[in-house]
């Protein structure tokens, strides 16, 4: 490997067909310019030169400022290249010596989940995963809010919300994905708006429905992972039911003044615990909620943020899920507790 500055690389690659810049910054970077003539591969994918670019050629490495090309040189030199040089002052010397340089036509999928591919155990293969998925969210308020707004720039490819109600003023101090001037719209209309400016490359359908026993199967059975945006009980165990009867997975949240709980059920699995396991039902209970009881704005917020990382997780089998576990987040005292609970046989059973 031999150092050279960009001026003498530019010299040495002008029309010379067996010379080839390389450039292994991020495509976020090459959309911002390279040098003219250069090949892009960001680091991370410099084995796909062998399938484009012959071993006898001479290799001229640069990066922003020198530091991922010296690595790039000896990744290079690994997979067999015999003419490796390594371009020390990389491409922001190239832009202040007033080189040539273009912009490439970088696929913009690319570019914005970046830091997802980056991501260590997680990359374009999670991604992916991600762009085909189905994440149908029940309950367009508070929990909704965050949640949708979450999984639309993560990239879930087909979002579905399902929602009866209409936009109050009352709702915008915890509903942030609605504005003062959707006032009186559908939530579901006005949700799809904002999810659609944040990331118009994903489907966002819309259900102006409360969900019932007439039209759960049907949603649920078309859904990957199912998020439980709802706020009663007796809805909560429809969800639930109708999820493990479908092998679903589900995301429960519930808030609570300035408290919020979670849980995942993976009804994949045949050793999921479910929603009756953890609140054995009693028979007429329905416990406060935010519209009798009151909540700090906050609360469903960081619970829906919660809840589409749990979505994420589910879809990507990349972390550990909550599944068998409840989390409790106390936001007046800044406590936060996961408790471990288990099947209930009787339950299961029925």
């Amino acid at each position: 490997m031999k150092d050279l500055s960009v001026l003498q690389a530019y010299k040495k690659c002008l029309n010379q067909t067996s010379h080839q810049l390389i450039d292994v910054r991020t495509p976020l970077e090459h959309s911002q310019g390279i040098a003219q003539g250069a090949l892009c591969l960001p680091l991370d994918e410099l084995q796909k030169l062998t399938t484009q670019l012959s071993k006898d050629s001479h290799c001229y490495v640069m990066c922003q400022t020198g530091l991922r090309s010296k690595i790039a040189c000896q990744k290079l030199s690994e997979l067999g290249y015999h003419y490796i040089y390594h371009v020390y002052q990389g491409y922001q010397s190239w832009l202040h010596q007033g080189l040539p340089i273009e912009t490439p036509q970088i696929d913009q999928a690319t570019v914005r989940y970046q830091r997802h591919h980056q991501l260590a155990n997680f990359g374009k293969k999670s991604q992916d995963k991600l762009l085909q998925s189905n994440v149908l969210l029940i309950g367009a308020g508070g929990l909704g809010s965050s949640s949708a707004l979450y999984l639309a720039a993560a990239g879930v490819g087909q979002i579905t919300l399902l929602d009866d109600d209409v936009v109050s003023l009352s709702n915008l101090h915890r509903q942030i994905i609605h504005q003062t001037a959707n006032l009186g719209q559908l939530k579901v209309e006005s949700a799809k708006k904002q999810l659609t400016a944040l990331n118009p490359d994903i489907e966002i359908n819309t259900i102006a429905q409360r969900i019932d026993s007439t039209n759960c199967d049907g949603l649920v059975e078309q859904a990957d992972v199912i998020i439980d945006g709802s706020d009663n009980l007796t809805t909560r165990y429809l969800i639930n039911d109708c999820c493990k009867k479908h092998k679903k997975a589900l995301v429960y949240a519930a808030v609570y003044q300035y408290e919020a709980q979670l849980s995942s059920f993976d009804f994949r699995k045949d050793n999921s615990p479910c929603l009756r396991c953890l609140f054995p039902q009693t028979e007429g209970f329905e416990p406060e909620n935010c519209s009798t009881a009151g909540v700090l704005g906050v609360v469903p917020g960081l619970a829906g943020i919660m809840q589409a990382t749990e979505a994420i997780k589910l879809i990507t089998n990349v972390g550990e899920t909550l599944l068998a576990k409840l989390l409790i987040m106390d936001l007046f005292s800044n406590e936060f507790r996961t408790l471990k609970y288990r099947q209930d046989n009787s339950c299961c059973q029925k």
